[in-house]
């Protein structure tokens, strides 16, 4: 009886069905757990906080934490709060060493900022958020260079490694996505849903995005999606100020940070050969 009223307290504004789907989905909410836990800059947290920043209820997090400890995917700590576990580091680093897309995708920034001499950048597409995340940069050798904000959750809409994921999301994700209230992050983003759609269907065309200061005021950034066997799954590109920025090698630019883009999804898909252009893939 009381965790009948539990589950209801979490889902107090959502209908029978809403209610009964997430009462069957202790997996998805178990690794959204997981997930809260690997992105916060925090090295423990108490079941009252996750349970606050999850929306559920902390006796619900308590059930969903005790089982994820069973597993050794968390460990309690003497003081009662909770941290990874021993068994999702070892997860974490067998997958790192299958699957070294964060090394592979240094390797490729290092070239793509010696190519270019701009700053480089690979990011990451949550589906579930349906936003994007920078994970890595390079930092251009030129004193004048700007620094993009890494490990934050940013919107698709705005700046040219957002827009460029957009732009290969499914077609409903990406209605979603536009035809919800966009904010401007400086007075040049484009958040007319009808512009933004023309804008997106020239993104498909061409491969990749460019903007100019839609994200950063006095920006350019130059971004191309990086595909996995499911579709769209990050970004890479070049950024630099607009005061250095010659249009005439938008186009040159524009080819390396595909051929960037190409390379780490052959990387992802095992081909490894990076020729799956991003128009055609």
């Amino acid at each position: 009886m009381s965790e009948t009223r539990t589950d209801a307290a979490d889902d107090v504004e959502a209908g029978p069905d809403a209610i009964e789907a997430r009462r069957r989905q202790p997996l998805a909410r178990g690794i959204e757990l997981l997930t809260l836990m690997v992105d916060s800059d925090q090295d423990t947290h108490g079941v009252r906080e996750l349970a606050g920043r999850l929306g559920i209820s902390p006796s619900t997090v308590h059930r969903l934490i005790t089982d994820l400890e069973k597993l050794g995917l968390v460990s309690r700590t003497p003081a009662g709060a909770y941290r990874l576990g021993l068994e999702f580091l070892r997860l974490a680093w067998t997958t790192s060493n299958r699957f070294p897309l964060q090394e592979l995708a240094s390797d490729t920034l290092d070239d793509l900022t010696e190519q270019t001499g701009e700053s480089s950048f690979f990011g990451v597409y949550n589906e579930q958020r349906r936003q994007m995340m920078f994970t890595l940069t390079v930092e251009s050798p030129h004193p004048l260079r700007y620094t993009l904000p890494v490990r934050e959750w940013l919107p698709l809409h705005a700046g040219a490694s957002g827009i460029a994921i957009l732009a290969f999301v499914p077609e409903a994700v990406q209605q979603a996505v536009i035809t919800a209230p966009l904010a401007a992050q400086t007075d040049r983003t484009l958040v007319d849903a009808e512009s933004l759609t023309a804008r997106l269907a020239a993104v498909r065309e061409e491969g990749y995005a460019i903007t100019h200061g839609e994200r950063i005021e006095g920006a350019i950034a130059i971004a191309a999606p990086v595909f996995g066997p499911s579709g769209v799954v990050g970004v890479t590109g070049v950024s630099l100020p607009e005061s250095r920025f010659n249009a005439a090698h938008s186009t040159s630019l524009a080819t390396l940070v595909r051929q960037s883009a190409a390379r780490l999804s052959g990387y992802i898909s095992g081909t490894r050969n990076g020729d799956n252009d991003a128009t055609h893939a």
